[in-house]
């Protein structure tokens, strides 16, 4: 049918429908928009509620193929927002779990295994595009200042466009990037302080990762409650003295029995390339039994397992390789981690 032979009566039920459909579409942008806007601030005030302590997880992955986004834990306390690691994934992941990225108050990096800072470059560039407008402080070990400038380097045009595009009012220049702040670890194991804010207290400390070296963990302190993150390290004194009577252990961990058995199976194949790597990294990871141990003699009252090491599903396999080997010495609480884990901590 040509348009001239349509009838004035379809013409006027056409514009109708049209009309009710860009009204309807209308509609449903401004509620979807409203409902996102409403769930992130009600996240905020949730997460910076000054009552309590809330653990994110927001990566429990390892450089391992896994379902998990690689390593990463944030922590909210006093209305701060620390960030843990920044392993493959994790920008895109705070902002899925409604995190409030723009309020980001500091990065703190263990080591330069690139499953602990590939999304660093994201999570400084996606901080300042949703809205930050305070500088952003990048802690840790020597080497931390040339992992920044080589991310600002190679983001430099993107900072440019966007403020080229969006203006100043909207893309402050000033809030752009991030600045690095280097440390060394005691070697005898002791902590120092490396960041002080309002009653929060966070110390670095040296583990051991060997051949990687420098490597730190982090304890985090506020009103009494206290937080240790190994980073990744063999099991060492260091990481005992540091998790003595601490509330919270959140630790990598493998299965070491288990990644022998990988190792063999590569080796079965006649893969020595993988067999070698699956032989090697059993030497600077804590086994499961280790960890259990450790977190006895340290009198850690909650044992939280993170970058598990084969990565595992299902109840059964989490309770073989994990849960099992280490309840056997370990008589604390047990939080098995995953991506997403919220853990609150209510204050005095």
């Amino acid at each position: 049918m040509k348009l001239n032979q349509i009838h004035p009566l379809q013409y006027s039920i056409l514009f109708s429908l049209l009309l009710t459909l860009s009204c309807s579409w209308d509609r449903f942008v401004l509620s979807r928009v409203n409902e996102s806007t409403t769930v992130k601030v009600e996240a905020a005030k949730e997460l910076f509620n000054k009552d309590k302590i809330t653990i994110v997880l927001t990566g429990t992955g390892s450089p391992l193929p896994s379902e998990s986004i690689q390593n990463s834990t944030a922590i909210f306390v006093n209305g701060q927002f620390l960030l843990f690691d920044s392993g493959d994934g994790v920008a895109m992941a705070m902002e899925k779990l409604h995190l409030p990225v723009a309020e980001i108050n500091a990065v703190f990096i263990t080591h330069f295994h690139s499953d602990h800072f590939a999304d660093l470059g994201e999570v400084i560039d996606r901080s300042w595009l949703l809205g930050r407008q305070k500088p952003l402080t990048v802690y840790g070990p020597r080497g931390t200042g040339d992992l920044v400038n080589g991310f600002l380097k190679s983001y430099q045009l993107e900072y440019y466009y966007r403020t080229k595009h969006h203006g100043e009012a909207v893309m402050p220049a000033q809030w752009k990037g991030a600045k690095a702040n280097e440390f060394n670890p005691k070697s005898d194991g002791s902590s120092k302080i490396i960041y002080e804010k309002d009653g929060v207290v966070v110390h670095g400390f040296f583990v051991n990762h060997e051949p990687v070296e420098p490597a730190v963990g982090y304890r985090v302190e506020y009103k009494g409650k206290s937080i240790v993150i190994s980073g990744d390290t063999a099991n060492s004194e260091f990481l005992k003295k540091q998790s003595s009577g601490v509330d919270y252990l959140i630790s990598e961990v493998m299965n070491k029995s288990m990644i022998a058995k990988v190792e063999k199976a590569y080796e079965s194949i006649d893969n020595p390339r993988l067999s070698k790597i699956m032989k090697d990294i059993q030497l600077y990871h804590i086994d499961a039994t280790e960890l259990g141990n450790l977190a006895e003699a340290a009198k850690v009252k909650t044992l939280v397992l993170t970058h598990m090491i084969p990565f595992v599903k299902g109840y059964i396999q989490t309770k073989a390789i994990y849960k099992d080997p280490i309840q056997k010495v370990y008589h604390g609480d047990l939080i098995i981690g995953h991506d997403g884990k919220r853990i609150e901590i209510p204050l005095p």
